[in-house]
């Protein structure tokens, strides 16, 4: 298994922290501003805000993660920064829990093209399919990471 700084490095590439949640800002608000999502009802409104809050908060608690591997110059958590990154890790752990595989890579696809859809007459639809196909690439190996197992392991290992 790659180590985590590697990993999360290689999602972070392309962007900064600011720049992603700008872009995610940007992106899903045009979304909610499609004439697809005029015909959602109230649930899937719902669903669609709880996601951008996964979406924002998890982009930039990767970053933050990312940012404490490379200050304290370590490739994974350990118990002092599971301490001092209590919240960007509560995000990504909730991104875990709270999600299944199967429904974030559904929602991803669906927000997808709709994004598509709205912009293919904007911009050549290459770039937009690259983007969204690293946005879906982000996302998907954030879960896969399995962050609270990470983390239970190093509360576990300092507890014995």
């Amino acid at each position: 298994m790659e180590n985590l700084l590697t990993t999360l490095s290689s999602i972070t590439t392309y962007t900064t922290k600011h720049g992603f949640a700008d872009v995610c800002w940007h992106s899903l608000s045009r979304i909610i501003g499609s004439k697809d999502a005029d015909m959602w009802t109230v649930k899937e409104r719902d669903h669609f805000m709880m996601f951008t809050q996964f979406f924002i908060r998890c982009g930039e608690a990767v970053f933050t993660v990312r940012d404490a591997l490379i200050r304290d110059a370590v490739t994974d958590l350990n118990s002092k920064l599971v301490t001092e990154l209590v919240e960007p890790l509560d995000w990504l752990e909730e991104f875990n829990s709270a999600l299944e595989f199967d429904e974030l890579n559904e929602t991803i696809d669906e927000y997808t093209e709709i994004l598509l859809n709205i912009e293919k007459r904007m911009i050549e639809s290459d770039v937009l399919e690259f983007a969204a196909s690293h946005f879906k690439s982000f996302f998907l190996t954030v879960y896969a990471l399995n962050m609270e197992k990470r983390i239970d392991s190093i509360r576990d290992f300092h507890h014995n």
